[in-house]
């Protein structure tokens, strides 16, 4: 009798098993993927362009076909990705948040492809790095320093970008290192591998009389609010860091010129067409020093200066190698 229980029990158990897998197999699954690279491709193309048209001819497809080819991906993803009319496409919110979270995958393999050719197809080993407008020639020198000494097979891609592109790019994979000024927040995508605090001087040329001007606060205030001052755009981080510190001494600073090089802006002062905010490091490769004056605001102004990297992924070891002889502290 106990044998017959135990074997009745079994089998009941065995019966309840098989009704569970019909119940799995019953539920609908996911067999592909709802988009792919080449999808996403063709919606950023449309969105860069904000039409059809013109996203068409740089895709290499008719017109028809590109919008085929969308309408598709939208019905696999259940929701619009554009708004069109007969005159405007608008991306939709949530065609917003499927490009701006997948902004960093084509970056991410582009990268991975090009580590794939330098590691195992023989490809020239290269470094692309991003460098701020912000910079000035002497800051130069301590990025690069080591690298023809310890380095000197690999290729070195330089651009030049504002702040914000950096970021991006940086963040983006299209840029190994970026090397700017540190922003106000930073973009989760990026870490710091390096950063210098970087103090302002100012610069005047030398007809003035700096015992004057920086006796006190109040006296430099008023002869500060009366000057021609040569800036950095209003976009850039240098220029938010001096207006604020102007805002916190209560002054106003009136520029007559607004640029992104500091070494220019040395140059101008020196033909005596204003005063600049300039980065202390810079001047010491201003060639021109008998003709300015350069002194310290009574209240220190400074910024800091950041490598940024990657977060993702280890860093190949020619990009580690180059960071590590960075001169910056």
């Amino acid at each position: 009798m106990a044998r017959i229980l135990v074997l009745i029990f079994y089998c009941v158990k065995f019966i309840r098993c098989i009704n569970s897998c019909r119940i799995c197999m019953n539920q609908p699954t996911l067999t592909e993927s709802e988009i792919d690279l080449y999808s996403l491709h063709l919606l950023r193309m449309v969105a860069k362009f904000r039409g059809f048209t013109a996203a068409s001819q740089a895709c290499g497809l008719s017109q028809s076909a590109l919008t085929r080819q969308v309408q598709s991906i939208e019905s696999r993803l259940g929701i619009k990705v554009f708004d069109r009319t007969t005159r405007t496409v608008k991306i939709t919110e949530p065609g917003a948040v499927l490009l701006r979270e997948t902004e960093a995958i084509p970056g991410i393999l582009d990268a991975a492809m090009r580590r794939i050719r330098e590691d195992y197809l023989g490809t020239r080993r290269e470094i692309r790095i991003g460098l701020s407008h912000e910079l000035a020639l002497a800051h130069i020198a301590g990025i690069f320093h080591a690298q023809q000494k310890h380095q000197p097979e690999i290729r070195i891609v330089v651009s030049q970008e504002d702040g914000a592109a950096l970021l991006e790019k940086v963040g983006n994979s299209r840029l190994d290192l970026g090397i700017l000024t540190a922003p106000a927040t930073l973009s989760e995508n990026v870490m710091v591998t390096h950063q210098m605090d970087d103090q302002f001087s100012i610069m005047t040329p030398s007809t003035t009389d700096i015992a004057e001007v920086c006796d006190t606060l109040p006296r430099f205030r008023k002869w500060a609010q009366s000057q021609s001052w040569l800036l950095p755009p209003k976009r850039s981080r240098s220029r938010q860091l001096i207006d604020a510190w102007a805002r916190e001494n209560r002054m106003e600073l009136q520029p007559i010129m607004e640029l992104e090089n500091f070494d220019l802006m040395m140059q101008l002062v020196s033909m005596n067409m204003g005063v600049a905010f300039v980065p202390r490091r810079s001047y010491g490769t201003f060639q021109r020093k008998n003709i300015v004056r350069v002194f310290s605001p009574p209240v220190a102004l400074r910024r800091h200066l950041i490598v940024i990297s990657p977060k993702h992924g280890k860093p190949p070891e020619h990009v580690h190698r180059f960071v590590e002889g960075i001169l910056f502290s």
